[in-house]
């Protein structure tokens, strides 16, 4: 007898059995995260960076954040040991690692936070995170990478700007204008920038000699997403037209353990991306995605503002491959247009060199300032 079929018939044992899972990946998550502490083997005195919010789940645009992060403290803060933990190792669990981090962290140690659709009361444990960590840990710096910003209750932005705001050892990137405002209107009293995701550090870095050809649709299939699956059939249907060669993904994969092998898939997913002549997508790291592997892009909205908005940091700078779409006719207008162009604009590493290769300074002028 199946699981399911087991809890039809028995539905007394329903949220026991619920209870006795969550126990159980509470317990895993704990023993995770306690033993990869244990392993360390970090002087309690020796400098360290802590890592909160490791990306853990299949999403690949989070885990490019994870693999962008680490590349960043290790290029600038070289040889200081790094220290990782997931966001329910912290909170959402009946057994929180944060005993075990007092008796591990300084005050001397500083905090980097996952990059992200993370400050929001849209779904997750990221925020509450974000309000444990700088209660318990008030005199430790903290470096918030990029966020977009986003409250459906009142009660919840308040709380969650009381908190932040009043730790004046944060410094907050906010990754688009309108979480940028938000940002500054919630956290009047400490350090807000805005800056663009961290995964753009990857524009530029990769060749690729492919033969390109078709179309690759990377579209979402979650609350975000705008235009119903009837509307983006047709577009795709339309699309054929053109050409006979198009595809459809996305950057949720289903991959088991995606995490243990992160970059990898993400080299794979845009390598994968130069195979084509144009990327349409509805995914904001599908748009970066798309620029990593040097192809032009179509972008089309979602329910939110995070996708159109990302989009305003290539104006100026890869006007002859980034589009926004106001709508699918319009949509479908570019793909035909772009699709027989060619391009000959040299893509560099600009948002590395720009903003990434001069944060650290920044972070640190932060402390400094933070410490008179």
């Amino acid at each position: 007898m199946s699981l399911s079929n087991f809890i039809r018939k028995n539905k007394k044992f329903f949220f026991p059995l619920l209870w006795i899972r969550k126990l159980y990946w509470n317990f895993k998550t704990y023993c995770r995260a306690l033993h990869y502490l244990n392993h360390l083997r970090i002087d309690s005195e020796e400098k360290k960076i802590v890592y909160f919010g490791i990306p853990v789940h299949n999403n690949l645009g989070d885990q490019a954040q994870g693999v962008c992060i680490r590349k960043w403290l290790k290029k600038h803060y070289i040889n200081i040991p790094i220290v990782e933990i997931e966001t329910n190792a912290v909170v959402n669990t009946m057994f929180p690692i944060i005993r075990k981090l007092k008796h591990l962290i300084k005050d001397d140690d500083f905090f980097v936070f996952q990059s992200g659709y993370t400050t929001t009361d849209l779904g997750g444990y990221a925020d509450l995170m974000h309000r444990t960590i700088c209660l318990e840990f008030p005199n430790n710096k903290k470096l918030m990478m990029p966020q977009t910003v986003f409250f459906k209750n009142e009660k919840n932005k308040m709380l969650t700007a009381s908190i932040l705001n009043a730790d004046k050892n944060l410094l907050f990137l906010a990754r688009d204008s309108i979480s940028y405002h938000t940002a500054l209107e919630m956290f009047p009293d400490i350090n807000v920038m805005l800056f663009p995701d961290i995964v753009t550090t990857l524009i530029g870095t990769l060749t690729f000699s492919n033969k390109r050809e078709g179309i690759l649709f990377c579209l979402r299939d979650d609350t975000e997403k705008f235009y119903p699956d009837s509307e983006l059939e047709l577009l795709i249907s339309k699309c054929k037209s053109i050409t006979d060669r198009i595809e459809r993904t996305d950057t949720t994969k289903r991959i088991a353990r995606i995490n243990f092998n992160a970059e990898q898939h993400i080299l794979d997913e845009i390598s994968n991306y130069s195979n084509y002549k144009l990327i349409v997508t509805d995914r904001y790291h599908g748009t970066i995605f798309a620029l990593a592997a040097n192809t032009p892009v179509v972008i089309l909205k979602t329910t939110d503002h995070k996708v159109i908005t990302g989009a305003d940091w290539f104006k100026g700078v890869l006007d002859e491959y980034v589009f926004v779409a106001e709508d699918l006719n319009s949509a479908f207008e570019l793909i035909h247009k772009l699709y027989y162009n060619s391009y000959s604009c040299a893509i560099d590493n600009y948002f590395e060199k720009k903003y990434y290769d001069k944060l650290a300074d920044y972070f640190n002028k932060g402390l400094a300032n933070n410490v008179k």
